[in-house]
């Protein structure tokens, strides 16, 4: 057994000094002092937190989602480990069937194949979505749930545990039956849905929000009448849980600040919607291709497409989504914490092992100052990263 001790332990609902007990990958117990004769490991005064959860990333390190090969998508895992970001979600973009089916095949060999860090299985991200809001989408690579059978890629794989798709385009609430029918979430996703069918896409199915504010319709006029959209029904209707991206250019402060106060830390979350430049140092004013041929370039902190007409994807952490939600946004830090690995977990259906710091968890642990400055990360108890 291994005793984690001088810890500030981060948990759900407060922060405590704690010894932290760990035995075969999993938290044993959580006691006020550890018995002597254990193996410690000393956490120096630092914060303890459950390892953060991704679960809208498409790639990190220089490694992409849409890649076919099984080693890109542990090598992403593992970039975004040393951010302390212990679990992934890889996340696809809209693309041929064939190759959807290909990067499905990785990720769901990095399942298994991943030791250090963790992959919870697949995110769709599309092609059932909208070309009004298609973002920095492949326009020809999107579909029409009505024309081309959903089941090509929902039956593909038993790692799907989230999908993005726009109930308002010709089958779209009816796909909200059939993704959640296989036990699979269903996301709003590059919608334009107006808020009345927000309504109905509940009752279909439809829970959570894909990127809140980012490629979705919000309030506008209809017959000089304002209607609400994706982002009004996301904000007012309890049933969704409501995705963000918290890097602070995709949103500004004020409106992280409507998201929280709204939503919550348990129906808001993190999601670093990352390409595969995420958490590498990238240069100011530089052109880069993404894996799906699109021409990207980083400015402002961001990936821009090319021409500059919309933001291509964030390169950014969830740790440093944790720091801009703690230090900027002003949210306490355990709730920061929350919105990036509990709430993000029990989403994708793995509230009762990951994202939390209690008996019977799995050991996945961030160690980081203040600032959110990542200094140790473990999985299943052991060592993965350290800046020592």
């Amino acid at each position: 057994m291994k005793a984690f001790q001088n810890a500030k332990v981060v948990f759900p609902d407060k922060i405590r000094e704690m010894t932290v007990l760990v035995e075969d990958g999993k938290i044993a117990d959580l006691v006020e002092r550890a018995d002597e004769g254990l193996e410690t490991v000393d956490c120096e005064g630092l914060y303890l937190a459950p390892g953060f959860v991704d679960v809208h990333v498409h790639g990190g390190g220089g490694y992409s989602a849409m890649s076919h090969d099984t080693a890109d998508i542990v090598k992403m895992a593992e970039a975004h480990l040393s951010h302390g970001t212990t679990s992934i979600v890889p996340t696809t973009l809209a693309s041929t069937i064939d190759n959807l089916h290909g990067a499905m095949d990785a990720i769901a060999k990095a399942c298994v194949e991943s030791k250090k860090a963790h992959v919870l299985g697949i995110h769709l991200e599309g092609p059932y979505i909208s070309l009004q809001f298609k973002g920095a989408q492949s326009p020809e690579d999107i579909l029409t749930p009505a024309k081309t059978d959903p089941a090509v890629l929902l039956d593909y794989s038993d790692k799907i545990v989230l999908m993005g798709a726009a109930p308002e385009i010709d089958g779209g609430l009816m796909l909200g039956d059939e993704i959640v029918k296989r036990g699979i979430v269903a996301s709003v996703a590059h919608s334009a849905a107006t808020y009345d069918i927000m309504e109905k896409a509940l009752a279909h199915g439809y829970s959570d929000i894909t990127h809140i504010y980012s490629a979705c319709s919000s309030c506008t006029k209809i017959n000089n009448f304002r209607v609400g959209g994706v982002v009004e029904g996301g904000l007012s209707l309890d049933g969704y849980t409501a995705q963000f991206i918290g890097d602070l250019r995709h949103l500004p402060v004020e409106l992280l600040r409507i998201i929280y106060k709204c939503k919550g830390p348990d129906l808001a979350y993190g999601v670093s919607d990352g390409l595969e430049f995420a958490g590498m140092d990238m240069e100011e004013g530089g052109i880069y291709r993404q894996n799906n041929g699109l021409e990207v370039v980083y400015e402002d902190g961001v990936m821009k497409l090319a021409d500059r007409s919309c933001l291509a994807g964030s390169v950014t952490t969830m740790s440093k989504i944790c720091r801009n939600l703690y230090k900027t946004v002003g949210v306490p830090l355990y709730e920061a914490v929350r919105m990036c690995a509990a709430t993000p977990a029990r989403v994708v259906g793995y509230g009762d092992s990951k994202g939390k710091i209690a008996k019977g968890y799995d050991a996945d642990f961030v160690l980081f100052d203040e600032d959110i400055s990542v200094k140790a990360v473990y999985t299943d108890g052991v060592k993965r990263f350290s800046t020592n």
